[in-house]
Order: C-alpha cells, then structure tokens, then sequence
C-alpha cells in the first residue's frame, strides 16, 4: 500500500497544455503518451518524498475524487498500475522548468 500525500494528473489537457505535459515528462524522464500519466505524492520508509508514476490516469482521477472526500489515504494502489517511481516531488525535481508559474 502507497501512503498517499497528494495526486497529480500529467497529461496534454490536465497540466497547462501540451508543451507544458512534454517539458513536465521530459524532466521526469517518462516518453510522453497520447494518455499521459497519474501521479501519486508518496514518502517512503524513511520519510523521504518520492513519486509513483501511474499509466492509468482513469485511476488516478478516481484517487483524486476520493481525496477530495478524505478517502484516498487508506486506498490500496495495485502494483501493475505502477509503471516506475521518481525520487521527490514534481516540484522538487532538478529542471523544473516545466512547472508552470502559477501553480
């Protein structure tokens, strides 16, 4: 089970627009898809900030509706919706440039 903190969605539609999802996947490191990904904000055993990389952005943006109404915390994540895990945050990571001023 992930300890969720927060949840992002990184697609074309969902983070300012199409140049700000490839600058956001290029930072990450992650190929850029027509679907885009789901991430979840999560700390690991030590209390140190990393981030799941989700395909299922569907997913994600059900975790986001649940968080909303203060469930997603407890919420199981299977392991097959989890396509790699980042150290830190997005807004952490070295190059973020892609973070888009007003956020």
């Amino acid at each position: 089970m992930i300890a969720i903190h927060g949840a992002m969605l990184a697609t074309e539609t969902d983070f300012h627009g199409p140049a700000a999802y490839l600058a956001l996947c290029e930072v990450a490191g992650l190929q850029p898809t027509a679907e885009g990904y789901g991430f979840l904000l999560a700390l690991d055993g030590d209390g140190e900030p990393y981030t799941a990389v989700l395909w299922d952005v569907e997913y994600v943006r059900l975790l986001l509706t649940a968080w909303e109404g203060g469930k997603a915390r407890d919420m199981v994540v299977p392991a097959e919706k989890v396509v790699g895990h980042i150290r830190e945050w997005p807004w952490m990571w070295v190059g973020v440039a892609a973070w888009p001023a007003e956020i």
